[in-house]
């Protein structure tokens, strides 16, 4: 997974590269719990029935890729 940043501040941009095995090994990782408004979250990753479809069988996978940042190498 390739995920990129723009610092507005000083006008750069910062990348970072990872295999998908450790990318699902960090967003996995935790808790596995029901949020009040019904949706399911595995470790930093929500899962949500998808909203303003008529299809309300659709899911929608929601995570932050800039933390990725995060790991260390």
């Amino acid at each position: 997974m390739l995920v990129t940043k723009f610092n507005k501040e000083n006008n750069t941009t910062a990348w970072i590269l990872k295999d998908i095995n450790t990318v699902m090994n960090f967003f996995g990782q935790g808790k596995i719990e029901l949020s009040s408004r019904g949706s399911l979250r595995i470790g930093k990753i929500t899962m949500q029935r998808k909203g303003g479809t008529p299809d309300p069988t659709k899911i929608q996978f929601k995570f932050r890729p800039c933390e990725l940042f995060k790991i260390e190498d």
